[in-house]
């Protein structure tokens, strides 16, 4: 069983906290003011981890010129509706994760379209919506050929529209669905998003994901206030 808790920034794994088992609980806490470190506690495997937190003001100078803030503006201006609002703290946040985990270009823009569709479709963004539209995204996008660079040129907001326009046409019984010997990273980028966005820390399973639950505690509270 896994143990949370928190330690000022950079001391050698001094806990705060009682021990839980509720990651809640720590991941409220290292919104204090003063920065501050995930501990991680692996019974299981007898290991402990100290996870320092990525600050939203460094997040947002990496982001600013970097691959995934373009592909981000991309995927939005390949909205076909034209509609504002593509923009979401699930959208933030995937991004952060995508840039932390360094994921590739096509994973990111895969899940970009997954959250994109399903919040255009009004559908539940369920583990399995999500896992079978981005992952579609991701592989429509590797079977047509195209390359990380096309997809930041202005002709990748075309092609992007064309994608866009066919996932969000398509019947919603297939959206769940995930094309076979495809690569489902796209899929766990969204999922991750969604549960960072929602709060719901119990369905992490990407590492990069504890480095942000700070600035998802901040998206959340931003949400709240609006």
């Amino acid at each position: 069983m896994k143990q949370f808790n928190v330690q000022v920034a950079g001391q050698d794994f001094v806990p705060l906290l009682a021990w839980s088992a509720d990651p809640s609980v720590s991941a409220a806490a290292l919104l204090a003011p003063e920065p501050r470190d995930l501990l991680l506690l692996d019974e299981a495997v007898d290991q402990m981890a100290i996870v320092p937190q990525v600050s939203l003001e460094t997040l947002l100078e990496r982001l600013g010129d970097s691959v995934y803030g373009r592909l981000g503006a991309q995927v939005a201006a390949a909205n076909p509706t034209g509609e504002d609002g593509a923009i979401t703290p699930s959208t933030y946040l995937l991004l952060d994760l995508a840039q932390v985990s360094h994921a590739t270009v096509l994973a990111t823009t895969g899940a970009l379209v997954g959250l994109l569709v399903t919040q255009m479709k009004r559908v539940v963004a369920t583990k399995r919506v999500l896992a079978g539209i981005s992952s579609q995204a991701q592989c429509w996008l590797q079977q047509a050929g195209v390359t990380a660079h096309q997809l930041l040129l202005p002709q990748g907001v075309t092609v992007l529209r064309q994608l866009l326009q066919q996932l969000l046409t398509q019947n919603e019984q297939s959206d769940a669905y995930v094309p076979a010997g495809c690569d489902t990273h796209a899929g766990q980028l969204a999922q991750e998003a969604v549960a960072l966005a929602q709060g719901n820390l119990a369905a992490l399973r990407l590492p990069a994901s504890w480095r942000l639950l700070r600035v998802a505690g901040l998206e959340q509270h931003l949400k709240r206030s609006e």
